[in-house]
């Protein structure tokens, strides 16, 4: 049996709120293998994502004032973009992680340092 690392999400949109306007992201996949890819869309110009152990990540709406560090697994960043909220489709490849249930995170600095967490569904 693979391995893999569970995303946990289902296609679901994750959002940061931003001054007037929302960030998005929808997920393309919920289940990732180590050195696969994770795949989307979204918006939110060069906003960096993170994947933390579902048990270890915050509640939603939960205030973070500084860039997440361990247990914190650095994804990659969306493209810069001239518009902050201009569509764009991405695909981070998942680094060597233990197998299990995760999250995907987004670090907004432009909404006062205030992360997302939605809480939603894993498989397993």
């Amino acid at each position: 049996m693979r391995r893999c690392v569970l995303v946990a999400a289902a296609a679901a949109l994750v959002a940061a709120q931003i001054a007037a306007a929302d960030v998005y992201v929808v997920l393309a996949n919920t289940t990732v293998h180590r050195g696969g890819y994770l795949r989307g869309t979204g918006d939110g110009s060069r906003l960096p994502f993170y994947l933390v152990p579902k048990r270890r990540a915050p509640d939603v709406g939960t205030q973070v004032r500084q860039p997440p560090g361990r247990p914190y697994v650095f994804l990659g960043r969306l493209r810069r973009t001239r518009n902050f909220y201009a569509t764009q489709h991405f695909r981070f490849r998942v680094p060597r992680v233990r197998p299990g249930k995760y999250k995907v995170v987004i670090w907004c600095r432009p909404c006062g340092g205030c992360s997302s967490w939605p809480d939603l569904p894993a498989w397993g």
